[in-house]
């Protein structure tokens, strides 16, 4: 009975000093953290700079500012802070660790991040009265000029046309026509262009005109 008393008064001891070394510690740890508030402005503090994020650095905790450029949260004196916003040079800011203060405030300037760019040229679309001025005005090559008025002569697109085979509406219009000549006809024979009188007068009016001419 004595031991077992023995044994639940030590344990009791042990978690006296180990409560007492926690509630030590927690003090010191609080005794550390800081409420840092503050602004962040340009380097000429002419405006603020409003969505900075706000890291600490060595963890993942850290904030942002507002559309007015203000900030607040919790940090060490020891941290080291960085400010990083796209177009401005990132601010490494340590904390001051002299003063046993739980809050601090401060103004953080961002200065603007400098960068070259390749040179851009940039030409105006053409309006449709420029475009026809140049057009009608370019003067082409002698030789060109010339192979483009041969490729456009009635002569040789002639030669070329009578050259190429049927296409499936010339074969398919020949073959309707045809068809349609013998159902006309159809029952009784088919009359010789010879022996149409009409046949012979579209003849004469075309030797009139000179279109039978050779081309």
């Amino acid at each position: 009975m004595k031991s077992i008393k023995k044994i639940i008064f030590i344990y009791l001891v042990c978690q006296l000093l180990g409560l007492n070394q926690n509630l030590q510690a927690q003090t010191k740890d609080d005794s550390d953290l800081v409420q840092f508030t503050g602004f962040v402005l340009t380097a000429d503090s002419s405006k603020t700079i409003p969505f900075t994020t706000i890291r600490i650095m060595g963890s993942s905790r850290g904030t942002y500012s507002d559309m007015q450029g203000y900030f607040s949260f919790v940090a060490k004196r020891s941290d080291v802070i960085l400010f990083t916003c796209i177009g401005y040079e990132p601010r490494y800011f340590n904390m001051p660790n002299q003063s046993n203060a739980t809050k601090f405030k401060s103004v953080v300037t961002l200065k603007l991040d400098s960068f070259v760019m390749e040179e851009a040229i940039i030409i105006s679309q053409p309006t449709a009265e420029q475009l026809d001025y140049m057009f009608t005005r370019v003067k082409l090559p002698y030789d060109d000029y010339m192979i483009a008025q041969n490729n456009l002569r009635r002569k040789p697109l002639a030669d070329q046309a009578a050259s190429l085979d049927n296409d499936g509406y010339t074969n398919a219009k020949w073959n309707f026509t045809e068809y349609a000549n013998k159902a006309y006809y159809n029952g009784q024979p088919q009359p010789i262009p010879v022996l149409d009188i009409f046949a012979w007068g579209k003849f004469l009016k075309a030797l009139e005109k000179g279109d039978l001419k050779r081309k």
